[in-house]
């Protein structure tokens, strides 16, 4: 179990690093495509930990919810893990920016993206730590 729960969390830790680098070089790439500043709002540090705490609290998901789901666990599970990324984004149309932010409307364009970042790289590396049949 505890050797189950390892594999888990580091395959939650590597999807985590990945959706933080990406999440950095999308936000330099459209920032600067866009020419519009966010940093005040969405920085680098906020970007990487949004990313671990998805992936890790998915990692945790997973484990408990594969306790309780013996058939078919991947395919719920990822269908839940995706069902809230995508409820994650009304955080991003929500949101009340600072009024000396300039051109608030193009927040979405660069938080929403970021949002599906940890589901894609959950998905992406799940490969590396499925067992291994024969």
């Amino acid at each position: 179990m505890i050797n189950n729960m390892k594999k888990v969390l580091l395959h939650g830790l590597t999807a985590g690093v990945f959706a933080g680098v990406v999440g950095i070089v999308y936000n330099y790439a459209y920032t600067q495509a866009m020419w519009i500043d966010f940093s005040s709002i969405i920085n680098p540090v906020s970007i990487v930990g949004a990313s671990f705490f998805g992936t890790m609290l998915a990692a945790l998901g997973y484990h408990f919810f594969s306790k309780l789901v013996k058939k078919g666990t991947d395919v719920w599970f990822n269908i839940i893990f995706l069902v809230l990324s995508f409820a994650s984004f009304v955080g991003s149309f929500a949101m009340e920016l600072p009024l000396d932010v300039e051109s608030p409307e193009l927040f979405p364009g660069l938080s929403v993206p970021m949002h599906l970042f940890p589901i894609l790289f959950w998905l992406a590396t799940k490969p590396l730590f499925d067992k291994k049949e024969g």
